[in-house]
């Protein structure tokens, strides 16, 4: 058992080389595509304003009228800078790029921003990791109540040389900063571990003991409903004899949204 997992383990951590290598080359390529080619469209709307800088707080100083062409600069914070063909720059809110057509007659393609990260609810996980020494493979899936909350249920195995662990638990996870690319959590959760001593003579019984658990952890987001992300737990377990047992894990993997 303890062969079958480290396979699996190694096939996760070349699967994860290759989408962090891509996600180091995607942005790179997408920005300097923007930058050679800037976006041209036109207003549909019956006028768009423009403001002094990306944010509601920002006055608006200036009104384009239907018809009118823009250039499209870049986006910053969920708002595209943006030029007239009179030569003033100011900025839009992104939803408002909707009411303008490109050169096809639909609204403008636009790279995935973290407002469309944050509009998917579910998060399916694939992680592995060291487990108090032994290698761990899991599976885990999250629901989003807000911005910053998530609730996630995750089972996982862990295979050292000493036991085998079935490991099932809840957690609610806070993100201090959704908005960020690279996005910093912190979580709390209980749960319940089944261990499987291993020994060459005597069988001993399995135990069961519950658990509860603190951790920090990074989200990255790489491209459309994607993202890689690393963890650190602390756990305490529950024995049978009274005597807390503490244990630490490292986590890697990643995440599809939907």
């Amino acid at each position: 058992m303890l062969k079958t997992h480290a396979e699996y383990f190694e096939i996760l951590l070349r699967v994860c080389c290759l989408v962090v290598c891509a996600g180091i080359f995607q942005p790179a390529i997408a920005e300097q595509s923007q930058t050679t080619r800037p976006l041209q469209v036109k207003v549909e709307a019956s006028f768009l304003e423009l403001h002094t800088g990306p944010g509601r707080g920002y006055p608006v100083f200036h009104v384009v009228e239907r018809n009118a062409p823009l250039t499209l600069l870049f986006e910053r914070a969920g708002w595209i800078k943006v030029e007239t063909v009179r030569g003033r720059v100011g900025w839009v809110p992104r939803k408002a790029l909707l009411e303008t057509r490109d050169g096809t007659g639909e609204p403008p393609a636009l790279a995935y921003s973290s407002e469309q990260w944050q509009n998917h609810r579910w998060q399916a996980s694939l992680l592995g990791g060291s487990y108090d020494g032994a290698s761990s493979l899991g599976v885990a899936l999250g629901y989003r109540f807000t911005e910053n909350i998530t609730a996630e249920t995750q089972y996982f195995l862990a295979s050292g040389d000493f036991s085998n662990n079935d490991v099932f638990e809840i957690n609610l996870q806070h993100q201090l900063f959704p908005a960020w690319r690279l996005s910093p959590y912190v979580m709390l959760g209980t749960g319940r571990a089944t261990i499987e001593p291993r020994a060459t003579l005597v069988r001993p019984e399995n135990r069961k003991e519950n658990y509860a658990q603190g951790g920090l952890g990074l989200k990255y987001y790489l491209a459309r409903g994607f993202l890689l992300r690393t963890e650190y737990r602390s756990y305490v377990l529950f024995t049978e004899e009274n005597q807390n047992r503490n244990i630490e894990e490292w986590k890697f993997g990643f995440s599809v949204l939907f």
